[in-house]
């Protein structure tokens, strides 16, 4: 493997699901945000929308007005330092990119966690113009890194993205945890010995 490709929220990034936190701000559970919202939330990670667009639409839909982007307020990720570790490791010995689905509102933060510099390069859905788990958004990254599919390895904590990147050629594993993580990367021979 000469690539690997590794999501960021719930992999590198914990606490990174502000749904729960803007529902809780709108005083509705977080499924009905979900049901009512979903396609607007690709839209805004697709980076089709803008945040004002969005909220504009939550607006005509519930004529409720928010003042303030909530997603940008209600995110507050933090890293996962294990995780972090072993993708230091690995970029001894393959290239190390990061593919996430975010948003406009969410990359301040993540440029402030310093996290991104643990990448060789940061593929973001709102840049892109493509969301997981479509496979053209891994085939994207694998033009944009000259790199087959069969020589890179992705991982993610969402199954249906996991599924996109074996659709797209991909060797892809579902993240549960660091040390499943770390047996994986082994297992590919990209890690060895200790730390």
């Amino acid at each position: 493997m000469r690539l690997v490709i590794s999501d960021l929220g719930g992999v590198v990034v914990d606490n990174a699901d502000s749904v729960p936190a803007i529902a809780a701000e709108l005083g509705m559970p977080a499924e009905a945000f979900r049901a009512l919202m979903g396609e607007d939330t690709r839209l805004l990670m697709e980076g089709t929308i803008t945040p004002l667009e969005f909220w504009s639409r939550f607006r005509d839909r519930t004529g409720r007005e928010v003042g303030e982007d909530l997603w940008e307020r209600e995110f507050r990720p933090r890293t996962n330092p294990a995780v972090l570790t072993l993708l230091t490791r690995v970029r001894r010995r393959a290239r190390v990119v990061a593919g996430t689905n975010t948003m406009e509102p969410h990359w301040p933060a993540l440029q402030r966690l310093g996290l991104l510099a643990a990448f060789d390069a940061v593929y973001a859905s709102h840049r892109m113009g493509l969301v997981k788990p479509d496979p053209r958004f891994y085939g994207r990254i694998l033009a944009e890194e000259r790199c087959p599919p069969a020589e890179a390895l992705f991982f993610d904590d969402v199954l249906e993205n996991v599924a996109g990147a074996r659709e797209a050629g991909i060797t892809a594993w579902q993240f549960r945890d660091p040390g499943s993580l770390e047996s994986a990367l082994r297992s590919c021979g990209l890690l060895n010995g200790r730390p």
